[in-house]
């Protein structure tokens, strides 16, 4: 066993054949998540014994672009297109103007990172990924486009995309919005754009990238609503050509270091290790929790759980 920090989470890495010795019950500082790397299929029956769950470790967020935009919203639930209504009403009223560049300037990049590093701050994990970006973005080899949205001369915020045209996809890599905007639900007319100035590239699906299958660490819980609503669904990344995609399994002991609640999408029933099997979520809580907010039409199931393995129960 090894037990690592991952941006603020004790993770105990161990192999199938240490579970019955369960080494991080004696480990020298509390451990949050107990994680088996690529378990092996005869040890799948006793990790969901002990209380594991056996996931993708990555999740990729896809849809299908369709035909026109017209056609993507009435795809969607009346809630959600009514709050596109509104942020787009809003945005018209301030004045708000969409700006398309490719390629991205520096001084927009630059812009962006401010907005997006002003986010990420106030994150309790957050990490600024897309700042390694930067000399990518601007030149190459990879083809980014940015999306931008300003109110005057200030941006009000924007989504960078990144073209896959050997995978037919272009993914809404990294985006940010000012907190004044946040407020008003920005993001969402925002990433309407974003998918449009795709489907205009002749791009038939759309993804919002790549996340670590543990929401409620360095991704919050709510982001499954949010992306859910806008028409995607989550998938194991190696579905989608993802060279870093794989399959773990977790057990969440407690959460001090997470969110509470912490969602994960596991596989629904035996896993067959092939493309194509379903997700269901486990949603670990202490207090009391609407499992409602967190149902989604691509999920098997949804079943609430209590961290520390099996004997602990849920809230009721």
């Amino acid at each position: 066993m090894e037990v690592v920090d991952r941006y603020g989470l004790a993770l105990a890495l161990i192999e199938a054949r240490e579970l019955a010795d369960e080494p991080w019950l004696g480990a020298d500082r509390p451990v949050d998540v107990v994680r088996v790397p690529d378990p092996p299929a005869a040890s799948w029956a006793e990790l969901a014994e002990r209380g594991f769950v056996h996931k993708p470790s990555v999740l990729t967020w896809v849809s299908a672009l369709g035909p026109d935009e017209d056609t993507h919203l009435a795809g969607l639930n009346r809630t959600a297109r009514r709050s596109v209504r509104c942020a787009r009403r809003e945005a018209a009223a301030a004045g708000l103007r969409e700006v398309v560049e490719d390629p991205v300037t520096p001084d927009s990049l630059d812009r962006f990172f401010a907005l997006y590093q002003d986010r990420v701050s106030e994150m309790r994990f957050g990490v600024p990924f897309a700042l390694d970006y930067r000399d990518v973005v601007l030149h190459g080899p990879r083809k980014f486009f940015g999306v931008f949205s300003y109110e005057g001369d200030e941006m009000a915020g924007g989504v960078l995309l990144l073209e896959c045209p050997a995978v037919d996809l272009v993914v809404l890599r990294f985006s940010a919005v000012s907190a004044r905007w946040r407020r008003s639900s920005l993001a969402r007319p925002l990433y309407l754009a974003a998918m449009r100035a795709g489907r205009e590239r002749g791009y038939s699906r759309a993804s919002m990238g790549n996340e670590p299958n543990l929401l409620g660490h360095l991704t919050q819980p709510g982001l499954l609503r949010f992306k859910t609503a806008l028409g995607f669904r989550a998938v194991p990344s190696q579905e989608c050509a993802d060279p870093q995609g794989g399959d773990e399994a977790d057990l969440v002991l407690r959460l001090d270091a997470l969110n509470d609640p912490t969602l994960i999408l596991g596989y629904a029933g035996p896993a067959a290790g092939r493309p194509g099997r379903s997700l269901a979520g486990h949603l670990f809580c202490e207090a009391l929790v609407d499992a409602e907010l967190y149902h989604a039409p691509f999920l098997e199931s949804l079943t609430v759980r209590a961290p520390g393995g099996p004997g602990r129960t849920p809230p009721a």
